[in-house]
C-alpha cells in the first residue's frame, strides 16, 4: 500500500464508480453486503465489482459487513477475491481465528464509550481499525469526536471515517493523525451513486494531507 496512506472510497455500487474511484487515486475500495443499507450489493453484483477492481488495480478490495458469520463471509471473500473484510456489527473476536491467512481484517470502531476496550479486544486480529460515528454501522455522514479518535489512533493503526469530503478531510487528518481515511455518503449524488467530482476532490485533498502528515 502507498506510503502516503490509505484512501478508501466506500459504498461503491456501479462499474463506473469503481472506475472513477481508481482513476481518482483511491487505493482502497469498499463494497457493502448488508441488506438494510442503501448501498447493499447482492452476491453476484459484489463479486463482479470486486473482480473488476482487481483486474484494473492493486487497490485493496474491502467487503463491508455487519454481524458477519465467519464461514459465510470467508466463502464470499474467497469467491470474490477480496483482500479485506471490514467487520461493522456485533461480531465477537473469539469467533475469528488469529491464524486467518486471507483476507485481512479491519474492525469498525464506534468512537464513543467503550471504544478503547473494543480496540484492545480485537488488537491481535486486526490489521487496522475504522473509526466511525456510533450512530449507525456506517454511512452516517457525521463526523466523529476528534479528541477520542486521536486517542484511538495513538493505540493502533486507524482509518478515519465519518462525514469526510474534500472540504474537511485535511483538517480531520491533522486533528486525528490516522493512517488513512474512508468516505462514502458525502461523495454521492444520491445513496449508492457517487459524484465523480466529489470523489476526485476528496482523494486529491486526502492524498496531499496524508503525505504532509506523514512527512518527517
Amino acid at each position: 500500500m502507498s506510503a502516503s496512506g490509505i484512501i478508501k472510497v466506500c459504498g461503491l455500487c456501479r462499474e463506473e464508480d469503481v472506475d472513477q474511484a481508481l482513476a481518482a487515486g483511491a487505493n482502497a475500495l469498499g463494497f457493502v453486503h448488508y441488506p438494510p443499507s442503501a448501498r447493499h450489493l447482492e452476491v453476484e453484483q459484489l463479486v463482479d465489482l470486486v473482480q473488476r477492481a482487481r483486474e484494473r488495480s492493486d487497490a485493496y478490495t474491502v467487503l463491508v459487513l455487519v454481524d458477519a458469520v465467519p464461514d459465510q463471509v470467508l466463502a464470499l471473500a474467497d469467491r470474490s477475491g477480496a483482500s479485506h473484510l471490514q467487520l461493522c456489527g456485533a461480531e465477537d473476536p473469539r469467533d475469528w481465528s488469529a491464524d486467518l491467512p486471507s483476507p485481512s481484517l479491519w474492525r469498525r470502531i464506534a468512537v464513543g464509550p467503550g471504544a478503547r476496550e473494543e480496540v484492545e479486544r480485537w488488537a491481535d486480529l486486526c490489521e487496522a481499525f475504522v473509526l466511525d460515528h456510533p450512530g449507525a454501522p456506517g454511512g452516517t455522514g457525521v463526523e466523529v469526536d476528534g479528541v477520542m479518535a486521536r486517542d484511538l489512533a495513538s493505540l493502533a493503526p486507524c482509518i478515519l471515517a465519518g462525514g469526510l469530503d474534500a472540504t474537511n478531510v485535511a483538517d480531520r487528518i491533522q486533528a486525528v493523525g490516522p493512517m488513512g481515511v474512508d468516505a462514502s455518503s458525502r461523495l454521492e449524488r444520491e445513496p449508492g451513486i457517487k459524484d465523480p467530482a466529489a470523489v476526485s476532490a476528496f482523494t486529491q485533498a486526502a492524498r496531499q494531507a496524508l503525505t504532509t502528515e506523514g512527512a518527517p
